[in-house]
């Protein structure tokens, strides 16, 4: 079978590799559609501590069941499914709580599929026994496009900052970054009853792009003062919630000043980590009554909530796909990613 097979940092190749063989708990899946993550590309520049190249990346997956073994129930040829990249233990204590993307066995060993085990990046992938048993394949409806279908795991990992977030009815929302996923934060937040969503973008091209998503407010802090105009919309408040989906320290540091009383200030995207280390003002955080977290991936039901919500027309996935590509083409365009009028690349084996 053909798949894009990274060789080390900034090499990936197009091979022709052994399609898996399954045995009687596993399951064979056709991949129809996986979107390229930004995680994807830091891995193609940087490597990553768990993966030993040669090795298959890819995953946000949608696919087709092709064939199952004998000791397998509940999935039938020709039914489409995403897959849940991580594979949890089901044991531990996070996972005992529904907190799967915290599971002690993943953090370890980033047990998932594109990490330890092959992703999606191939025209067939193997659903191993645990993953079969831990439910990482989940079922869609067929209004549902593959290429959507595929996004709905990034998407589901801004539903999960939303809800950390308590993202509802009368807030006002900061999002700071319109990369893909805070482009997709302006239509959850809207889904979830934001009364309005305000944009800070430093980047005119990736700020023009996201005015597709109809924020209330889109402002770019280079050209305005960030906290004046932040005041003028909030009525002198400032946000109650304030989504900072960019690698940014002064994004991070910056936040306490602007926010509201009572806000919650969701570090979404991570720093680098020789650059981590930021300095904040402890007493803001105790006067204001501040609440500050972060967002690390998500779970399973996340992603059907966000299947369901594309199903009712509430997400537009196509929206946030900005080409779908082939699998012979993904070498040449993981050297090109980051350009700003771009979203979301799709690959489709």
């Amino acid at each position: 079978m053909k798949a894009a097979v990274f060789r080390g940092i900034e090499d990936i190749k197009i091979e022709d590799i052994p399609k898996p063989k399954i045995t009687k708990d596993e399951i064979l899946l056709k991949v129809n559609a996986c979107a390229i993550c930004g995680t994807d590309v830091r891995i193609f520049k940087s490597g990553h501590k768990n993966i030993n190249p040669p090795h298959v990346l890819g995953h946000e997956i949608c696919g087709t069941v092709v064939k199952t073994g004998s000791n397998i129930s509940g999935y039938k040829e020709g039914e489409r499914v995403v897959v849940d990249p991580i594979i949890t233990c089901g044991k531990c204590y996070y996972c005992k709580k529904g907190l799967t993307n915290l599971c002690f066995e993943f953090q370890k060993i980033t047990d998932a599929f594109g990490y330890s085990r092959q992703g999606g990046f191939a025209e067939y992938m193997a659903i191993h026994e645990k993953a079969v048993k831990r439910g990482n394949l989940i079922k869609i409806n067929d209004n549902i496009k593959d290429e959507e279908a595929a996004i709905s795991e990034p998407m589901a990992c801004a539903l999960n900052g939303q809800l950390l977030s308590n993202v509802g009815k009368g807030d006002s929302v900061l999002i700071i970054g319109t990369g893909p996923i805070g482009c997709m934060h302006i239509g959850l937040s809207k889904v979830l009853g934001a009364d309005k969503v305000i944009i800070s973008e430093i980047s005119e091209e990736r700020l023009k792009l996201s005015e597709q998503f109809n924020a209330d407010f889109y402002i770019n802090p280079k050209v305005e003062d960030l906290k004046t105009r932040i005041y003028e919309i909030t009525d002198n408040i400032g946000p109650n919630v304030i989504i900072i989906a960019a690698s940014s320290k002064e994004a991070q540091e910056g936040a306490l000043d602007i926010a509201a009383n009572c806000a919650h200030i969701n570090f979404f995207g991570g720093l680098p980590k020789n650059n981590s280390l930021i300095t904040i003002d402890s007493n803001i955080i105790h006067y204001k009554q501040l609440y500050i977290h972060g967002t690390s991936g998500t779970t399973n039901e996340n992603i059907k909530r966000c299947l369901e919500l594309m199903s009712e027309n509430k997400m537009i996935g196509e929206k946030y796909i900005s080409r779908v590509i082939s699998l012979d083409e993904m070498p040449d365009i993981m050297n090109e990613m980051g350009n700003p009028n771009e979203l979301k690349i799709v690959v489709k084996p």
